[in-house]
């Protein structure tokens, strides 16, 4: 486990060394099946709200999230546990000592595509799919599990005093952070962390899944 302090704020790193906790071959088939759906490919843009921008996919706002896919049950679990090792070092060691998984889903990013500043704070219209308004939402972390990560894959960059759904290239460079992550690492922080996704420039997809957890 390493723990970065960024812009005042906490971000754990634990790298995963079972490739086939993430790799589990029932899951990436369920996960691929989804992608391939058509609500997935011909998803509408919502602008507000939506942080993906140009060429890619994501399961997000789909019934049924991740941890309910067939074949996520070792993922789970493992995410599940550097959840609670994480909890002192995100300000939350007086909460509960079980996840619960309020959101959890796959992006794949292709080259060109890349993600707006944004924060996992407010209500947008896929967290409406899920039955949650803005008094009942907000997440105690967000954890990112990179199983795809090809050379010229995107960075994440963490923003000071960041503003909703704008590029990166709003910002001044002392004000970005960029973590470039590896293949099987999982990356907790905080909801109120201001984040984006630079520019995927592989010909191989990036694959990452996504969970907004509480602790109960």
């Amino acid at each position: 486990m390493k723990v970065e302090n960024v812009f005042g704020s906490n971000l754990v790193r634990i790298q995963c060394k079972d490739a086939s906790i993430y790799r589990d071959e029932e899951l990436t088939k369920t996960i691929n099946q989804i992608f391939n759906s058509e609500m997935v490919q011909k998803r509408a843009r919502n602008g507000k709200g939506d942080s993906h921008n140009g060429a890619g996919l994501t399961t997000v706002g789909q019934p049924y999230g991740l941890i309910n896919y067939s074949g996520a049950s070792k993922v789970v679990e493992w995410v599940s546990e550097q959840l609670l090792l994480s909890r002192e070092h995100l300000g939350l060691a007086n909460k509960g000592n079980k996840v619960y998984y309020k959101r959890s889903w796959a992006n794949r990013l292709f080259r060109g595509g890349y993600g707006l500043c944004h924060r996992h704070i407010k209500v947008d219209e896929y967290m409406k799919s899920y039955g949650y308004k803005e008094e009942n939402f907000r997440p105690d972390a967000v954890a990112i599990l990179y199983v795809d990560v090809p050379e010229g894959s995107s960075n994440l960059v963490i923003c000071r005093d960041g503003d909703d759904y704008v590029p990166i290239d709003n910002f001044k460079e002392e004000d970005m952070y960029s973590i470039k992550p590896i293949e099987g690492e999982l990356l907790i922080h905080s909801p109120d962390i201001w984040h984006a996704v630079s520019v995927h420039n592989s010909d191989l997809p990036r694959n990452v899944f996504v969970f907004d957890i509480d602790y109960v």
